[in-house]
């Protein structure tokens, strides 16, 4: 084992634990320190043989700055996976506010006990996600990055600020797109019993405007796994694509 593969070893290591950092919650847990640092190591080890590596840092202050580009540069490629589970999230929260449900402001994984709504899609997402092969597509651009920027000489595209502020638009965008029939649902329970309110006086609008909102709520939750498998197959499809747009030579 000569040091340049130890070298190598290493800087697929780092690259790989920013990935596995910004993995999402799993059935409301995270997935514990060990696993991402085995699952780290096992990337490592299929890797480091295969791709170019630079020359081996002649001083500490340029393995430590390796390093950490190394990281920072995981971190934004997992950040690009992370984000189209976090919209996924991002819906979830608005379904329950729409159907009437509390749900917790924030970008925070949701809590099953709290948000069960939230959490219920983003494990359907993460099972889509296994379902539609794109753990395969995310680890082929895993591995095409190296080929792009070389193991120890992690660099990011000159535009790859701009690609990271469209992928958070687009993480809001798809969010909506997703919750918009309950958006819609909303509005037009609201605006029913807005004029029932005013047809029927006596009648306590809010409280038949709850349950109402309710029950049709879950029936339409009920009926939006296609949505959201249509959306998310689409968006899975586009992740190696930003994935690889964060890099140099692309």
């Amino acid at each position: 084992m000569t040091l340049d593969y130890i070298f190598a070893w290493m800087m697929v290591f780092m690259r790989s634990i920013g990935i596995l950092l910004q993995w999402p919650v799993m059935a409301g847990r995270p997935i514990p320190v060990p696993v991402r640092l085995a699952l780290s190591a096992c990337l490592a080890t299929l890797l480091a043989g295969i791709v170019p590596a630079s020359p081996v840092p002649g001083t500490l202050w340029a393995f430590v700055s390796a390093t950490v580009m190394e990281i920072m540069l995981g971190l934004a490629l997992g950040f690009v996976v992370r984000a189209a589970f976090a919209s996924v999230e991002m819906a979830g929260r608005l379904m329950a506010t729409e159907i009437g449900l509390s749900a917790t402001p924030g970008m925070g994984a949701p809590e099953p006990s709290t948000e069960p709504i939230a959490t219920l899609l983003v494990s359907f997402a993460v099972v889509l996600f296994f379902l539609f092969g794109a753990h395969q597509s995310v680890l082929t651009a895993f591995a095409r990055s190296f080929f792009l920027a070389g193991a120890g000489r992690a660099v990011f595209e000159a535009g790859a600020a701009d690609s990271l502020i469209r992928v958070v638009s687009h993480l809001l965008e798809l969010g909506v797109r997703i919750a918009a029939p309950f958006i819609a649902m909303n509005f037009l329970i609201s605006l029913a019993f807005s004029a029932l309110g005013r047809a029927v006086p006596k009648m306590n609008v809010f409280i038949v405007s709850f349950s109402a909102r309710v029950l049709v709520g879950f029936a339409l939750l009920s009926a939006a796994g296609a949505l959201i498998a249509r959306y998310f197959f689409v968006e899975m499809g586009d992740l190696p694509l930003r994935m690889i747009q964060l890099l140099p030579g692309r």
